[in-house]
């Protein structure tokens, strides 16, 4: 009976103070272990317009309202100081066929992380992170307003499931992470008959500067052999390099990524993107992203005789305010516009955003 009355005090306790914690809310257990929950929210409301000419005939769509972008709930559970594991439910308003819904659920993250080697070298197993798309979006900082670029234009997804090595190395002065995964993204876990293999290589020569080279290949899940009969589809070869400098107040960045991604889009591509952010003080800050692709569709590895290069450009700016800590806020707009829509000369697609952006945590 005392224990039971314990329990019911411990849990109340938690009740009451959980929402002082900065961070995630931690739950100890005996010893050194310990649970650790959080959550991230991204909520919209914008005005949106979109215009597409093809053939020369104009259609246009008009939006309003709240979106919500995300909802994530996470937890970590730490064994001890090098072994840990973290699960992370993702929610999207994304139609999902015979659901009924277009809000749906859905599994982000479940691995397990232990150091082999202290920093030098740590081990992750499960559905995780893929090594770029959440590293640059650590240094943007402003995901809720718009994705990076190889996660934009679809090059890469975030995070997959197989096993991952990652680590520090002289001092800190070179960061690593490759990994060996499935390819089909956290959105298709399923087997094919490939195995991708993504790597991210990163120089801190300075405080402030970073210099980070990335490579995947394989064939993005698309690899099979049925019935005695194999596909052998082209792998992607994505190569990217970026380079950022800033400060706890600011940073500016530029990436290059070439993609020949031939095993599920059919897309031979280059993009350039520039982006920054600044605090300004009292809260406020200014962000901002320019991008450029440029891109041909592929047929048996090659492209056409005389095909028309099809451009998109992307480009976004807003004013933040963080009223409080882990709440951010970002008047913006964003503009998106795509030539040669389908590679077809004179056909153009154009969609413009203003509204506000929001994130908030715990």
């Amino acid at each position: 009976m005392k224990a039971i009355i314990k329990s019911i005090a411990a849990i109340a306790m938690f009740a009451f103070t959980a929402p002082a914690f900065a961070g995630g809310v931690s739950v100890y257990d005996n010893g050194e272990s310990k649970l650790k929950l959080s959550g991230k929210v991204f909520v919209d409301v914008t005005n949106s317009k979109s215009d597409t000419t093809t053939a020369g005939v104009t259609s246009t769509t008009k939006t309003q309202g709240f979106n919500l972008g995300r909802a994530y709930l996470t937890g970590k559970y730490y064994f001890n100081s090098d072994w840990m594991m973290r699960i992370t439910t993702d929610v999207a308003t994304e139609t999902a066929a015979g659901l009924g819904k277009t809000t749906n659920v859905y599994l982000k993250y479940a691995y397990l992380e232990g150091k082999l080697y202290g920093k030098a070298l740590e081990m992750r197993l499960g559905v995780s992170h893929n090594p770029w798309i959440d590293y640059e979006q650590g240094l943007w900082k402003h995901r809720y307003f718009s994705k990076v670029s190889s996660d934009e234009f679809k090059y890469d997804d975030s995070a997959d499931i197989g096993i991952g090595f990652k680590g520090k190395l002289a001092d800190g002065l070179i960061g690593y992470w490759v990994t060996a995964v499935n390819g089909g993204g956290y959105g298709n876990l399923t087997k094919s008959n490939g195995i991708d293999y993504k790597s991210r290589v990163s120089i801190y020569p300075i405080e402030g500067l970073t210099i980070d080279l990335g490579y995947n290949t394989g064939y993005r899940g698309k690899k099979t052999f049925v019935a005695n009969v194999a596909t052998n589809p082209l792998k992607q070869s994505m190569y990217q390099i970026m380079v950022t400098y800033g400060t706890h107040d600011f940073r500016i960045g530029a990436n290059y990524i070439s993609n020949k991604d031939k095993a599920s889009k059919n897309i031979d591509a280059k993009t350039a993107a520039l982006w920054g952010w600044a605090n300004v003080g009292n809260g406020f800050g200014v962000v901002g992203r320019y991008e450029q692709e440029k891109s041909n569709t592929l047929v048996a590895g090659a492209i056409p005789a005389g095909q028309a290069k099809q451009k998109r450009t992307r480009f976004l700016a807003g004013v933040s305010y963080d009223p409080t800590k882990h709440v951010t806020f970002t008047l913006g707009y964003i503009q998106d516009k795509t030539t040669a829509l389908a590679h077809v000369v004179g056909d153009i697609a154009k969609t413009t955003q203003i509204g506000v952006w929001s994130q908030y945590t715990y």
